[in-house]
């Protein structure tokens, strides 16, 4: 008989969105526009959803493919519930192959085992508060324990451990609710098949379902008003100016402990820096900085799976994190989780004739992804922030021009830039006045506009190509280099050293600071200049030498 030896969630790791509606948003993937127009753009497609049914097992359909409904009827924004499998890797008695399956009903009872023999356990939490003030009873979490033939949906309601020294910002007879959990019902058989898959019913799976995305509060986080941009303010008193006052948190979401660090806690007070983002903090920039003691409904956290199996317990985990909505699903990052693991796990590559083609779909993929992370960006907004983070570090540090690297100060992206972008006196000019209103003489966000223009032409491959054999130098030069890995790193090096030209060191100052190195502006979780990751530079670097090197063998034939 064939044995069990391990079990494990697929997926590993999925991200629920937040949404109020009652109706979970249908399943949809990535395509590629192919229509005469569609100028090789990604779009979503409708894909094959499970719906859960009364009994609470599933059954599978495939929605209209020209319709994907992101609200409900009433306008309410539908969250994303992923589902998670439970498989089994087996070990093969007469062959000793080791192979995956889901585990299903059948599996179950072909090893002498039932329902009555799985568990799962849940365990969310939010701790952003806690991470910023030490204090572990400003973080609130919520744990379930479901049996395995249980198929009724588990609220998670969170409150915040606490000691007799502590006070507690969620308090355990007014929860947070993080969402909820459900073991689906398995049943034999298989629906119809849709699109030409079986969709098998009987295998274990859990659907975790995100809350609504509520924000809550102490009593006293009511109104609040928004501080009018007056020059010098971060010199000066706080002045009572003040502009359109908000409502903080709703009414009913007043349950907060209003004696807590969290409420306590002033943004730039010397001993944290500012949070970001800004968004979490209510009360940032405005009066002295100090909390209104705000929590938000996200959390992340583990889901796990235990099978009792000849006199053991196999263990599945996977990890659930919630977010906000996609308000832009069809535009891809170019980097991405996937991405992050792929760096870490994966080894460097260098492009061959072997590799070239898959090399190739790598690449032009990545500047496409470019292109569509580019169309969500303020250019011009981050570019200004950037300017002026780069305004305060130089001051701090003292930290003169780095020679041959690009401009960290209003030059920057301008032709007097060290290493201006391609054609940039061009693509940065004073635009023709409007044809829909001629009360606007200029763009008003030029950069954004030119990024956009320059993208665009090199999301087509034929485009792309002919741009790196010309220019690889270029693209080289405009692309900035990831953080390097440990054993390239210096042991003690020199704040205000240059920079090593193919990976940077948090450590050193210019490494830190802003310019218009692609991607130019953006930002890691870190707040340093965003880069690609090291192994998404490497293919591109590869790529653009193997490319210069063909061409210079068929212009020496």
């Amino acid at each position: 008989m064939d044995t069990i030896q391990e079990i494990f969630f697929l997926p590993p790791i999925a991200v629920a969105r937040l949404g109020p509606g009652e109706t979970p948003l249908e399943s949809y993937e990535w395509q590629q526009d192919l229509d005469a127009h569609g100028n090789n753009k990604t779009v979503i497609r409708s894909n094959i959803t499970l719906r859960e049914v009364e009994d609470g097992s599933v059954t599978a359909c495939l929605p209209d493919p020209d319709t994907i409904r992101f609200r409900d009827e009433g306008g309410a924004l539908r969250p994303v519930a992923p589902f998670f499998e439970l498989w089994a890797r087996m070990h093969d008695a007469e062959t000793g192959e080791i192979y995956e399956t889901p585990v299903t009903l059948d599996l179950l009872d072909d090893q002498g085992l039932s329902l009555q023999n799985v568990r799962y356990s849940v365990t969310v939490g939010n701790t952003k508060a806690e991470r910023r003030t030490g204090d572990a009873a400003c973080g609130f979490r919520a744990r379930v324990e479901i049996a395995g033939q249980d198929f009724t949906p588990k609220p998670l309601l969170a409150f915040s451990p606490y000691t007799s020294e502590q006070q507690p910002m969620v308090y355990e007879h007014n929860p947070i609710p993080l969402g909820s959990v459900r073991a689906i019902h398995p049943v034999q058989g298989h629906d119809e098949p849709v699109e030409g898959e079986f969709i098998d019913r009987s295998i274990l799976r859990l659907r975790f379902m995100p809350p609504k995305g509520e924000v809550y509060g102490p009593p006293d986080a009511a109104y609040g008003p928004a501080t009018l941009a007056v020059p010098g303010y971060q010199n000066d008193p706080p002045k009572s100016e003040y502009g359109r006052i908000h409502e903080i948190v709703p009414e009913q979401n007043r349950i907060l402990n209003p004696d807590t660090p969290w409420s306590k806690w002033i943004m730039m007070s010397g001993t944290s820096d500012d949070p970001e983002p800004h968004d979490s903090y209510d009360g940032a920039r405005v009066g002295n900085d100090q909390s209104w003691g705000v929590a938000d409904d996200t959390s992340d956290g583990v889901i796990e799976a235990t099978l009792a199996v000849r006199g053991e317990r196999l263990t599945a985990r996977a990890q659930i994190m919630t977010g906000p909505p996609d308000f832009a699903p069809d535009a891809r990052p170019f980097y991405s989780l996937e991405d992050d693991l792929a760096d870490r796990d994966l080894s460097l590559i260098s492009v061959t004739e072997d590799n070239y083609q898959q090399a190739k779909t790598e690449v032009v993929d990545i500047f496409r992804r470019a292109f569509e992370t580019n169309s969500l960006i303020n250019l011009d907004d981050i570019r200004a922030q950037g300017l002026k983070d780069n305004a305060k570090l130089q001051a701090k540090t003292g930290i003169s021009p780095t020679p041959g690297l690009p401009s960290t100060d209003a030059a920057s992206m301008t032709e007097k830039d060290v290493r201006p972008p391609d054609k940039i006196d061009e693509l940065i000019r004073p635009q023709p006045v409007s044809v829909f209103s001629n009360s606007v003489p200029n763009d008003r966000l030029p950069y954004t506009v030119a990024t956009k223009f320059v993208h665009e032409q090199l999301i087509d491959e034929a485009n792309l190509l002919d741009f790196l054999r010309r220019r690889p130098d270029f693209v080289k030069t405009l692309l900035r280099p990831p953080y390097g890995i440990l054993t390239e790193l210096e042991t003690d090096p020199n704040p205000d050293q240059d920079p090593n030209p193919d990976f940077r060191d948090p450590r050193i100052i210019r490494d830190s600071m802003h310019d218009a190195r692609m991607p130019p502006y953006m930002r890691d979780s870190n707040y340093y200049p965003l880069s690609l990751s090291r192994r998404q530079y490497h293919l591109v670097i590869s790529f653009i030498d193997y490319l210069v090197a063909q061409e210079s063998e068929a212009q020496n034939v």
